[in-house]
């Protein structure tokens, strides 16, 4: 069984630092969404992705661990749902965190940049499930995916969290598209069988190349 594909989505709300509660020793406690549901992603090189209601229902109900990480660095660490310094919950909205952030050098540097409003973004990272997507479809010529099911491993406050797509991959991709959506022919049996196998080829070139561009590295 191939091992499951860690993926990384940002959401564009703004993340917001409260003071803590008083006698704490933490500089902060920060909050925002990580994600948000049934909002198309921005261009992930060359297709968007929709996080369904649906798709951490069953990771939150196994309580799973989850991290929040600034920039999504382990050296940057600053809470877990598992020590209870990290909090999340889902509602009609998405997926809502709040976390303690730590008298730490990391902690403190975090706290600044959100009181600053450097942090302007979240994002978050999941392991997708079996039969984590839904088929695609194509949405003013761009093609969206939903995704149904995964397991949320990590959120984090981020400054930029930019998506770059190589020429070659968009080229490559637009080709599968094309592939995808050109009007089938009324020429016989053979040219159906060979319209149903550049179909087949493809999804699979547009399944390669969304694992490509969606993989943490």
């Amino acid at each position: 069984m191939p091992n499951p594909t860690l993926r990384r989505l940002l959401v564009e709300r703004p993340v917001e630092l409260r003071a803590a509660p008083e006698g704490s020793t933490s500089p902060g406690v920060l909050f925002g969404y990580a994600l948000t549901y049934n909002e198309q992603s921005r261009d992930l090189g060359g297709w968007s992705e929709i996080i369904d209601p649906a798709c951490f229902v069953e990771s939150l109900a196994r309580h799973d661990r989850v991290m929040c990480r600034a920039e999504h660095k382990s050296s940057m660490l600053l809470g877990t749902t598992d020590a209870e310094t990290l909090r999340v919950r889902s509602d009609d909205i998405g997926i809502f965190y709040e976390v303690d952030l730590p008298d730490t050098t990391a902690g403190r540097d975090v706290a600044v940049l959100a009181g600053r409003g450097d942090y302007r973004f979240s994002s978050f990272a999941f392991y997708e499930g079996d039969g984590h997507w839904e088929p695609y479809e194509i949405t003013d010529g761009e093609l969206v995916w939903r995704v149904i099911r995964g397991t949320l491993v990590d959120v984090a406050p981020v400054a930029d969290p930019a998506y770059w797509s190589s020429s070659v991959a968009k080229r490559d991709l637009d080709a599968a598209v094309a592939a995808l959506t050109t009007p089938p022919t009324d020429s016989g049996d053979a040219d159906l069988a060979h319209r149903s196998a550049q179909t087949t080829a493809a999804r699979l070139r547009l399944l390669n190349l969304r694992q490509e561009k969606g993989t943490i590295r």
